[in-house]
Protein backbone atom coordinates (compact mmCIF):
# COMPACT_ATOMS: atom_id res chain seq x y z
CA UNK A 1 0.00 0.00 0.00
CA UNK A 2 1.35 3.41 -0.97
CA UNK A 3 2.09 5.46 2.17
CA UNK A 4 0.16 8.70 2.51
CA UNK A 5 2.20 11.83 2.09
CA UNK A 6 2.08 14.46 4.78
CA UNK A 7 -0.32 17.23 3.88
CA UNK A 8 1.42 20.44 2.87
CA UNK A 9 0.76 23.19 5.37
CA UNK A 10 -0.05 26.78 4.48
CA UNK A 11 -2.11 28.28 1.71
CA UNK A 12 -1.51 27.93 -2.02
CA UNK A 13 -1.37 31.74 -2.24
CA UNK A 14 1.52 31.88 0.24
CA UNK A 15 3.48 29.09 -1.45
CA UNK A 16 2.94 30.55 -4.91
CA UNK A 17 3.96 34.03 -3.74
CA UNK A 18 7.10 32.76 -1.96
CA UNK A 19 8.19 30.66 -4.92
CA UNK A 20 7.52 33.47 -7.37
CA UNK A 21 9.51 35.88 -5.20
CA UNK A 22 12.43 33.46 -4.90
CA UNK A 23 12.36 32.94 -8.68
CA UNK A 24 12.42 36.70 -9.28
CA UNK A 25 15.32 37.18 -6.85
CA UNK A 26 17.30 34.35 -8.43
CA UNK A 27 16.64 35.68 -11.93
CA UNK A 28 17.72 39.20 -10.92
CA UNK A 29 20.84 37.89 -9.20
CA UNK A 30 21.86 35.71 -12.13
CA UNK A 31 21.11 38.44 -14.66
CA UNK A 32 23.05 41.00 -12.57
CA UNK A 33 26.15 38.81 -12.45
CA UNK A 34 25.81 38.02 -16.14
CA UNK A 35 25.50 41.71 -17.01
CA UNK A 36 28.45 42.53 -14.73
CA UNK A 37 30.54 39.78 -16.36
CA UNK A 38 29.84 40.98 -19.89
CA UNK A 39 30.25 44.60 -18.83
CA UNK A 40 33.69 43.94 -17.34
CA UNK A 41 34.81 42.05 -20.42
CA UNK A 42 33.62 44.89 -22.62
CA UNK A 43 35.21 47.46 -20.34
CA UNK A 44 38.52 45.58 -20.22
CA UNK A 45 38.70 45.28 -24.00
CA UNK A 46 37.79 48.93 -24.39
CA UNK A 47 40.38 50.02 -21.81
CA UNK A 48 43.14 47.94 -23.38
CA UNK A 49 42.33 49.48 -26.75
CA UNK A 50 42.40 52.97 -25.18
CA UNK A 51 45.81 52.33 -23.58
CA UNK A 52 47.15 51.09 -26.91
CA UNK A 53 45.76 54.20 -28.63
CA UNK A 54 47.39 56.42 -25.97
CA UNK A 55 50.75 54.77 -26.57
CA UNK A 56 50.31 55.11 -30.33
CA UNK A 57 49.38 58.79 -29.97
CA UNK A 58 52.52 59.55 -27.95
CA UNK A 59 54.64 57.56 -30.38
CA UNK A 60 53.31 59.47 -33.39
CA UNK A 61 53.78 62.84 -31.66
CA UNK A 62 57.39 62.08 -30.65
CA UNK A 63 58.25 60.73 -34.11
CA UNK A 64 56.76 63.84 -35.72
CA UNK A 65 58.81 66.09 -33.37
CA UNK A 66 61.94 64.13 -34.23
CA UNK A 67 61.33 64.50 -37.96
CA UNK A 68 60.66 68.24 -37.77
CA UNK A 69 63.45 69.15 -35.33
CA UNK A 70 66.04 66.61 -36.31
CA UNK A 71 66.28 65.63 -32.66
CA UNK A 72 66.23 62.03 -31.59
CA UNK A 73 67.10 60.04 -28.53
CA UNK A 74 70.71 60.09 -27.29
CA UNK A 75 72.48 61.10 -24.11
CA UNK A 76 72.72 64.80 -25.15
CA UNK A 77 69.26 65.32 -26.67
CA UNK A 78 67.71 67.42 -23.90
CA UNK A 79 65.05 68.97 -26.14
CA UNK A 80 63.98 65.54 -27.40
CA UNK A 81 63.77 64.16 -23.87
CA UNK A 82 61.91 67.20 -22.60
CA UNK A 83 59.34 67.10 -25.40
CA UNK A 84 58.87 63.37 -25.02
CA UNK A 85 58.45 63.75 -21.29
CA UNK A 86 55.89 66.56 -21.68
CA UNK A 87 53.73 64.67 -24.15
CA UNK A 88 53.95 61.54 -21.98
CA UNK A 89 52.84 63.47 -18.94
CA UNK A 90 50.00 65.15 -20.82
CA UNK A 91 48.58 61.92 -22.24
CA UNK A 92 49.06 60.04 -18.96
CA UNK A 93 47.22 62.73 -17.04
CA UNK A 94 44.36 62.73 -19.55
CA UNK A 95 43.99 58.93 -19.52
CA UNK A 96 44.69 58.43 -15.79
CA UNK A 97 47.39 55.87 -16.59
CA UNK A 98 51.14 55.49 -16.31
CA UNK A 99 53.20 55.89 -19.53
CA UNK A 100 56.76 54.69 -19.99
CA UNK A 101 59.37 55.03 -22.70
CA UNK A 102 61.88 52.21 -22.51
CA UNK A 103 65.00 51.31 -24.42
CA UNK A 104 65.56 48.06 -26.26
CA UNK A 105 66.69 46.41 -23.02
CA UNK A 106 63.44 47.22 -21.25
CA UNK A 107 64.90 49.88 -18.93
CA UNK A 108 62.64 52.88 -18.26
CA UNK A 109 63.95 56.08 -19.89
CA UNK A 110 60.96 58.36 -19.26
CA UNK A 111 58.19 57.84 -16.72
CA UNK A 112 54.96 59.84 -16.55
CA UNK A 113 55.06 59.71 -12.75
CA UNK A 114 58.32 61.70 -12.54
CA UNK A 115 58.05 65.20 -11.00
CA UNK A 116 58.47 68.35 -13.10
CA UNK A 117 60.28 71.39 -11.81
CA UNK A 118 58.70 74.09 -13.95
CA UNK A 119 60.90 76.90 -12.56
CA UNK A 120 64.24 75.26 -13.28
CA UNK A 121 62.80 73.45 -16.28
CA UNK A 122 64.57 70.38 -15.10
CA UNK A 123 63.15 67.16 -13.91
CA UNK A 124 64.03 63.60 -13.24
CA UNK A 125 62.98 61.52 -16.23
CA UNK A 126 62.34 58.46 -14.11
CA UNK A 127 60.50 58.49 -10.77
CA UNK A 128 61.88 56.77 -7.73
CA UNK A 129 59.02 54.21 -7.77
CA UNK A 130 59.75 53.01 -11.30
CA UNK A 131 63.49 53.56 -11.72
CA UNK A 132 64.35 49.93 -11.00
CA UNK A 133 61.59 48.50 -13.20
CA UNK A 134 62.41 46.88 -16.48
CA UNK A 135 60.08 45.12 -18.88
CA UNK A 136 60.91 41.59 -19.96
CA UNK A 137 62.60 40.83 -23.25
CA UNK A 138 59.75 38.47 -24.18
CA UNK A 139 57.22 41.28 -23.84
CA UNK A 140 59.44 43.67 -25.79
CA UNK A 141 59.73 41.07 -28.53
CA UNK A 142 55.94 40.77 -28.74
CA UNK A 143 55.60 44.58 -28.82
CA UNK A 144 58.19 44.76 -31.60
CA UNK A 145 56.41 41.99 -33.50
CA UNK A 146 53.09 43.88 -33.33
CA UNK A 147 54.76 47.08 -34.53
CA UNK A 148 52.42 50.00 -35.10
CA UNK A 149 49.39 47.73 -34.78
CA UNK A 150 49.94 47.81 -31.04
CA UNK A 151 50.20 45.23 -28.32
CA UNK A 152 47.73 44.60 -25.46
CA UNK A 153 48.26 42.59 -22.26
CA UNK A 154 46.21 41.77 -19.18
CA UNK A 155 47.93 40.15 -16.19
CA UNK A 156 50.73 40.45 -13.65
CA UNK A 157 53.75 42.68 -14.38
CA UNK A 158 57.12 41.96 -12.80
CA UNK A 159 58.24 44.80 -10.56
CA UNK A 160 54.77 46.27 -10.22
CA UNK A 161 52.30 45.69 -7.38
CA UNK A 162 51.04 42.12 -6.95
CA UNK A 163 47.85 42.65 -8.94
CA UNK A 164 46.70 42.50 -12.52
CA UNK A 165 47.53 45.39 -14.79
CA UNK A 166 46.24 46.44 -18.17
CA UNK A 167 48.92 47.31 -20.72
CA UNK A 168 48.98 48.78 -24.20
CA UNK A 169 52.21 49.35 -26.11
CA UNK A 170 53.72 50.29 -29.51
CA UNK A 171 57.25 50.74 -30.88
CA UNK A 172 58.87 54.17 -31.25
CA UNK A 173 61.34 54.24 -34.16
CA UNK A 174 64.15 56.79 -33.92
CA UNK A 175 67.32 57.00 -36.02
CA UNK A 176 69.71 54.37 -34.81
CA UNK A 177 67.57 53.11 -31.95
CA UNK A 178 64.17 51.48 -31.26
CA UNK A 179 62.26 52.65 -28.23
CA UNK A 180 59.01 51.33 -26.73
CA UNK A 181 56.01 53.34 -25.58
CA UNK A 182 54.06 51.46 -22.87
CA UNK A 183 50.81 52.58 -21.18
CA UNK A 184 49.92 50.79 -17.93
CA UNK A 185 46.97 50.99 -15.57
CA UNK A 186 46.15 48.83 -12.51
CA UNK A 187 43.03 46.81 -13.18
CA UNK A 188 41.55 47.62 -9.77
CA UNK A 189 42.08 51.37 -10.19
CA UNK A 190 40.32 51.40 -13.52
CA UNK A 191 37.74 48.87 -12.50
CA UNK A 192 36.64 50.20 -9.10
CA UNK A 193 34.87 53.46 -10.08
CA UNK A 194 32.94 51.83 -12.91
CA UNK A 195 32.09 48.78 -10.87
CA UNK A 196 30.90 50.82 -7.91
CA UNK A 197 28.67 52.94 -10.12
CA UNK A 198 27.43 49.89 -11.96
CA UNK A 199 26.59 48.10 -8.71
CA UNK A 200 24.84 51.20 -7.37
CA UNK A 201 22.67 51.41 -10.49
CA UNK A 202 22.11 47.66 -10.52
CA UNK A 203 21.10 47.56 -6.84
CA UNK A 204 18.71 50.46 -7.27
CA UNK A 205 17.11 48.98 -10.40
CA UNK A 206 16.94 45.54 -8.75
CA UNK A 207 15.16 46.96 -5.73
CA UNK A 208 12.65 48.70 -7.98
CA UNK A 209 12.19 45.51 -10.01
CA UNK A 210 11.77 43.46 -6.82
CA UNK A 211 9.19 45.87 -5.46
CA UNK A 212 7.22 45.79 -8.70
CA UNK A 213 7.53 42.01 -8.96
CA UNK A 214 6.31 41.56 -5.38
CA UNK A 215 3.29 43.76 -6.07
CA UNK A 216 2.56 41.94 -9.33
CA UNK A 217 3.11 38.57 -7.64
CA UNK A 218 0.52 39.45 -5.01
CA UNK A 219 -1.96 40.51 -7.69
CA UNK A 220 -1.33 37.53 -9.98
CA UNK A 221 -1.21 35.06 -7.08
CA UNK A 222 -4.53 36.32 -5.81
CA UNK A 223 -6.09 36.18 -9.27
CA UNK A 224 -4.80 32.65 -9.78
CA UNK A 225 -6.04 31.42 -6.39
CA UNK A 226 -9.40 33.23 -6.59
CA UNK A 227 -11.03 30.61 -8.90
CA UNK A 228 -9.85 27.86 -6.56
CA UNK A 229 -11.44 29.69 -3.63
CA UNK A 230 -14.66 29.90 -5.61
CA UNK A 231 -14.46 26.17 -6.30
CA UNK A 232 -13.85 25.50 -2.59
CA UNK A 233 -16.79 27.68 -1.59
CA UNK A 234 -19.03 25.99 -4.14
CA UNK A 235 -18.05 22.47 -3.01
CA UNK A 236 -18.75 23.47 0.60
CA UNK A 237 -22.24 24.47 -0.49
CA UNK A 238 -22.62 21.12 -2.25
CA UNK A 239 -21.51 19.31 0.89
CA UNK A 240 -24.17 21.23 2.82
CA UNK A 241 -26.84 20.09 0.34
CA UNK A 242 -27.13 23.32 -1.67
CA UNK A 243 -26.42 22.52 -5.33
CA UNK A 244 -27.41 25.91 -6.74
CA UNK A 245 -23.89 27.39 -6.83
CA UNK A 246 -22.20 27.60 -10.24
CA UNK A 247 -18.79 28.96 -11.25
CA UNK A 248 -18.43 31.28 -14.24
CA UNK A 249 -15.79 29.87 -16.62
CA UNK A 250 -15.07 33.41 -17.87
CA UNK A 251 -13.35 34.12 -14.52
CA UNK A 252 -10.76 31.34 -14.81
CA UNK A 253 -7.75 30.50 -16.92
CA UNK A 254 -7.83 27.85 -19.63
CA UNK A 255 -6.01 25.32 -17.43
CA UNK A 256 -8.82 25.55 -14.85
CA UNK A 257 -11.70 25.63 -17.32
CA UNK A 258 -11.98 21.84 -17.46
CA UNK A 259 -11.93 21.65 -13.66
CA UNK A 260 -14.64 24.31 -13.38
CA UNK A 261 -16.73 22.58 -16.05
CA UNK A 262 -16.36 19.30 -14.16
CA UNK A 263 -17.40 20.96 -10.90
CA UNK A 264 -20.43 22.55 -12.58
CA UNK A 265 -21.37 19.23 -14.18
CA UNK A 266 -20.91 17.54 -10.83
CA UNK A 267 -23.26 20.11 -9.30
CA UNK A 268 -25.81 19.43 -12.04
CA UNK A 269 -25.46 15.70 -11.48
CA UNK A 270 -25.74 16.04 -7.71
CA UNK A 271 -28.77 18.28 -8.11
CA UNK A 272 -30.45 15.74 -10.38
CA UNK A 273 -29.39 12.94 -8.05
CA UNK A 274 -30.84 14.75 -5.04
CA UNK A 275 -34.11 15.35 -6.87
CA UNK A 276 -34.11 11.73 -7.99
CA UNK A 277 -33.41 10.58 -4.44
CA UNK A 278 -36.24 12.68 -3.07
CA UNK A 279 -38.55 11.45 -5.81
CA UNK A 280 -37.39 7.89 -5.22
CA UNK A 281 -38.17 8.07 -1.50
CA UNK A 282 -41.56 9.67 -2.16
CA UNK A 283 -42.49 7.18 -4.88
CA UNK A 284 -41.30 4.13 -2.97
CA UNK A 285 -43.16 5.33 0.10
CA UNK A 286 -46.30 5.75 -1.99
CA UNK A 287 -45.88 2.42 -3.79
CA UNK A 288 -45.36 0.60 -0.50
CA UNK A 289 -48.10 2.45 1.30
CA UNK A 290 -50.90 1.67 -1.19
CA UNK A 291 -50.72 -2.17 -1.17
CA UNK A 292 -49.97 -2.25 2.55
CA UNK A 293 -53.05 -0.13 3.22
CA UNK A 294 -55.18 -2.45 1.08
CA UNK A 295 -53.76 -5.56 2.78
CA UNK A 296 -54.16 -4.10 6.25
CA UNK A 297 -57.72 -2.96 5.56
CA UNK A 298 -58.95 -6.28 4.22
CA UNK A 299 -57.17 -8.35 6.89
CA UNK A 300 -58.55 -6.15 9.67
CA UNK A 301 -62.03 -6.41 8.11
CA UNK A 302 -61.84 -10.20 8.12
CA UNK A 303 -60.53 -10.28 11.69
CA UNK A 304 -63.15 -7.98 13.17
CA UNK A 305 -66.03 -9.56 11.24
CA UNK A 306 -66.70 -6.59 8.96
CA UNK A 307 -66.09 -8.92 6.02
CA UNK A 308 -68.21 -12.03 6.20
CA UNK A 309 -66.64 -15.47 5.87
CA UNK A 310 -68.48 -15.94 2.58
CA UNK A 311 -66.73 -12.86 1.09
CA UNK A 312 -63.33 -13.58 2.62
CA UNK A 313 -62.22 -15.72 -0.33
CA UNK A 314 -62.76 -12.88 -2.76
CA UNK A 315 -60.79 -10.42 -0.64
CA UNK A 316 -58.01 -12.91 0.04
CA UNK A 317 -57.43 -13.00 -3.71
CA UNK A 318 -57.01 -9.19 -3.65
CA UNK A 319 -54.65 -9.47 -0.67
CA UNK A 320 -52.63 -12.09 -2.56
CA UNK A 321 -52.38 -9.82 -5.61
CA UNK A 322 -51.15 -6.94 -3.46
CA UNK A 323 -48.54 -9.17 -1.77
CA UNK A 324 -47.31 -10.21 -5.23
CA UNK A 325 -47.21 -6.56 -6.19
CA UNK A 326 -45.05 -5.80 -3.13
CA UNK A 327 -42.78 -8.69 -4.04
CA UNK A 328 -42.34 -7.38 -7.58
CA UNK A 329 -41.62 -3.92 -6.23
CA UNK A 330 -38.92 -5.24 -3.89
CA UNK A 331 -37.36 -7.32 -6.67
CA UNK A 332 -37.42 -4.33 -9.04
CA UNK A 333 -35.76 -2.08 -6.46
CA UNK A 334 -33.10 -4.71 -5.78
CA UNK A 335 -32.39 -5.00 -9.51
CA UNK A 336 -32.31 -1.23 -9.84
CA UNK A 337 -29.91 -0.99 -6.90
CA UNK A 338 -27.61 -3.60 -8.47
CA UNK A 339 -27.72 -1.85 -11.85
CA UNK A 340 -26.82 1.57 -10.42
CA UNK A 341 -24.07 0.05 -8.27
CA UNK A 342 -22.68 -1.81 -11.29
CA UNK A 343 -23.08 -5.13 -9.49
CA UNK A 344 -25.63 -6.72 -11.81
CA UNK A 345 -23.55 -9.36 -13.60
CA UNK A 346 -24.54 -11.30 -16.70
CA UNK A 347 -24.96 -15.07 -16.59
CA UNK A 348 -24.82 -15.75 -20.32
CA UNK A 349 -26.12 -18.78 -22.17
CA UNK A 350 -27.33 -19.64 -25.68
CA UNK A 351 -31.11 -19.57 -26.21
CA UNK A 352 -33.86 -18.78 -28.74
CA UNK A 353 -35.69 -15.45 -28.60
CA UNK A 354 -38.70 -16.95 -30.37
CA UNK A 355 -39.23 -19.54 -27.63
CA UNK A 356 -39.11 -16.85 -24.91
CA UNK A 357 -41.69 -14.75 -26.79
CA UNK A 358 -44.07 -17.70 -27.18
CA UNK A 359 -43.76 -18.75 -23.50
CA UNK A 360 -44.27 -15.18 -22.29
CA UNK A 361 -47.36 -14.56 -24.43
CA UNK A 362 -48.85 -17.86 -23.23
CA UNK A 363 -48.45 -16.55 -19.69
CA UNK A 364 -50.57 -13.51 -20.62
CA UNK A 365 -53.21 -15.60 -22.38
CA UNK A 366 -55.98 -14.97 -19.82
CA UNK A 367 -55.46 -11.19 -19.80
CA UNK A 368 -55.30 -11.14 -23.61
CA UNK A 369 -58.53 -13.09 -23.90
CA UNK A 370 -60.28 -10.94 -21.28
CA UNK A 371 -59.58 -7.82 -23.36
CA UNK A 372 -60.25 -9.61 -26.65
CA UNK A 373 -56.79 -8.61 -27.95
CA UNK A 374 -55.47 -10.04 -31.20
CA UNK A 375 -51.78 -11.06 -31.18
CA UNK A 376 -50.15 -10.76 -34.61
CA UNK A 377 -46.74 -11.92 -35.87
CA UNK A 378 -46.36 -15.10 -33.82
CA UNK A 379 -46.27 -17.34 -36.88
CA UNK A 380 -43.56 -15.27 -38.59
CA UNK A 381 -41.11 -15.05 -35.66
CA UNK A 382 -37.61 -16.01 -36.83
CA UNK A 383 -35.66 -18.51 -34.76
CA UNK A 384 -32.90 -16.09 -33.71
CA UNK A 385 -30.41 -17.63 -31.29
CA UNK A 386 -28.36 -15.26 -29.12
CA UNK A 387 -25.81 -15.47 -26.32
CA UNK A 388 -27.03 -13.39 -23.40
CA UNK A 389 -28.47 -13.60 -19.89
CA UNK A 390 -31.69 -15.56 -20.48
CA UNK A 391 -33.30 -14.49 -17.19
CA UNK A 392 -32.73 -10.78 -17.84
CA UNK A 393 -33.81 -10.99 -21.50
CA UNK A 394 -36.97 -12.80 -20.35
CA UNK A 395 -37.62 -9.93 -17.95
CA UNK A 396 -37.28 -7.43 -20.83
CA UNK A 397 -39.77 -9.31 -23.01
CA UNK A 398 -42.15 -9.79 -20.06
CA UNK A 399 -42.15 -6.07 -19.22
CA UNK A 400 -42.70 -5.02 -22.84
CA UNK A 401 -45.61 -7.44 -23.34
CA UNK A 402 -47.04 -6.52 -19.96
CA UNK A 403 -47.07 -2.84 -20.95
CA UNK A 404 -48.57 -3.69 -24.35
CA UNK A 405 -51.42 -5.69 -22.78
CA UNK A 406 -52.01 -3.03 -20.19
CA UNK A 407 -52.28 -0.12 -22.66
CA UNK A 408 -54.03 -1.87 -25.54
CA UNK A 409 -57.72 -1.02 -25.75
CA UNK A 410 -60.35 -3.78 -25.81
CA UNK A 411 -60.34 -5.44 -29.21
CA UNK A 412 -56.93 -3.96 -30.04
CA UNK A 413 -53.90 -5.59 -31.65
CA UNK A 414 -50.45 -6.49 -30.30
CA UNK A 415 -47.81 -7.21 -32.95
CA UNK A 416 -44.54 -8.98 -32.09
CA UNK A 417 -41.53 -9.64 -34.30
CA UNK A 418 -38.12 -11.31 -34.02
CA UNK A 419 -35.52 -11.21 -36.80
CA UNK A 420 -31.81 -10.85 -37.52
CA UNK A 421 -30.40 -7.74 -39.20
CA UNK A 422 -26.78 -6.63 -39.74
CA UNK A 423 -25.31 -8.96 -37.10
CA UNK A 424 -27.92 -7.85 -34.58
CA UNK A 425 -30.84 -9.64 -33.02
CA UNK A 426 -33.90 -7.38 -33.34
CA UNK A 427 -37.24 -7.85 -31.60
CA UNK A 428 -40.16 -5.49 -31.14
CA UNK A 429 -43.51 -5.23 -29.39
CA UNK A 430 -46.17 -2.95 -30.91
CA UNK A 431 -49.63 -2.26 -29.56
CA UNK A 432 -52.53 -0.17 -30.75
CA UNK A 433 -53.88 2.47 -28.42
CA UNK A 434 -53.58 6.11 -27.57
CA UNK A 435 -49.79 6.15 -27.98
CA UNK A 436 -47.31 8.35 -26.18
CA UNK A 437 -46.95 12.13 -26.58
CA UNK A 438 -43.72 13.74 -27.72
CA UNK A 439 -43.23 15.26 -24.26
CA UNK A 440 -43.49 11.83 -22.64
CA UNK A 441 -41.14 10.03 -25.05
CA UNK A 442 -38.04 11.31 -23.26
CA UNK A 443 -39.43 10.40 -19.84
CA UNK A 444 -40.76 6.86 -20.24
CA UNK A 445 -37.37 5.33 -19.37
CA UNK A 446 -36.99 7.36 -16.16
CA UNK A 447 -37.43 5.76 -12.78
CA UNK A 448 -40.98 5.84 -11.34
CA UNK A 449 -42.39 7.59 -14.38
CA UNK A 450 -45.94 6.47 -15.29
CA UNK A 451 -47.36 7.36 -18.68
CA UNK A 452 -51.04 7.36 -17.69
CA UNK A 453 -51.42 8.73 -14.21
CA UNK A 454 -54.83 10.30 -14.72
CA UNK A 455 -56.77 7.39 -16.24
CA UNK A 456 -55.44 4.76 -13.85
CA UNK A 457 -54.54 2.30 -16.62
CA UNK A 458 -51.19 1.85 -14.91
CA UNK A 459 -52.51 1.72 -11.35
CA UNK A 460 -50.73 -1.51 -10.46
CA UNK A 461 -47.43 -0.41 -11.97
CA UNK A 462 -44.65 1.20 -9.98
CA UNK A 463 -42.90 2.97 -12.88
CA UNK A 464 -39.58 1.12 -12.91
CA UNK A 465 -40.23 -1.44 -15.67
CA UNK A 466 -38.90 0.51 -18.64
CA UNK A 467 -36.03 1.96 -16.60
CA UNK A 468 -34.90 -1.59 -15.74
CA UNK A 469 -35.51 -2.72 -19.34
CA UNK A 470 -33.25 0.00 -20.74
CA UNK A 471 -30.57 -0.66 -18.09
CA UNK A 472 -30.51 -4.40 -18.88
CA UNK A 473 -30.30 -3.71 -22.63
CA UNK A 474 -27.40 -1.28 -22.14
CA UNK A 475 -25.73 -3.90 -19.94
CA UNK A 476 -25.87 -6.18 -23.00
CA UNK A 477 -24.45 -3.30 -25.13
CA UNK A 478 -27.74 -3.04 -27.01
CA UNK A 479 -30.22 -0.24 -27.72
CA UNK A 480 -33.93 0.34 -27.31
CA UNK A 481 -35.93 2.86 -29.34
CA UNK A 482 -39.48 4.05 -29.07
CA UNK A 483 -41.73 4.78 -32.05
CA UNK A 484 -45.20 6.11 -31.41
CA UNK A 485 -48.08 7.93 -33.01
CA UNK A 486 -50.46 9.53 -30.56
CA UNK A 487 -53.90 7.82 -30.53
CA UNK A 488 -52.64 5.14 -32.94
CA UNK A 489 -49.81 2.91 -31.69
CA UNK A 490 -46.71 2.48 -29.52
CA UNK A 491 -43.75 0.29 -30.50
CA UNK A 492 -40.56 -0.60 -28.62
CA UNK A 493 -37.69 -1.91 -30.76
CA UNK A 494 -34.72 -3.67 -29.13
CA UNK A 495 -31.42 -4.38 -30.85
CA UNK A 496 -28.83 -6.71 -29.28
CA UNK A 497 -25.44 -7.56 -30.78
CA UNK A 498 -24.96 -11.17 -31.85
CA UNK A 499 -21.91 -12.83 -30.33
Amino acid sequence: MTPLRKRRSGSMFKWYFIRTSISVILCLTISSFAILFFFLNFWKTDKLTALKEDALSVSQSVELFSENSGEYFNDDSESFLQYAKNIVLTVAHASDSSLFITDSDGRVIICSDSAIDTENESSSNVCERHKNISFSHDMLAEIAFSGKNGYMYDGLLSGFADENHLLGAVTLETPGKRLYLIAVQPESTAFLPYTTEFLRIQIFSSLVALLLSFILSVIFSYRMVRPLKKITAATKQYAAGDFSARINTADVYNELTQLVDSVNKMADGLSVLEESRSSFVANVSHELKTPMTVISGFVDGMLDGTISPEESQKYLVIVSDEVKRLSRLVVAMLNMSKIEAGKLSLNTSVFSLREIFIKTIIGFEKLINDKNIDVAGLSSLENVVITADETLITQIIYNLIDNAVKFTENGGVITVSVYEEKKEAVFSVRNTGRGITDNEKELVFDRFYKVDKSRGLDAKSFGMGLYIVKSIIELHKGTITLETDENKFTEFIVRLPLQ
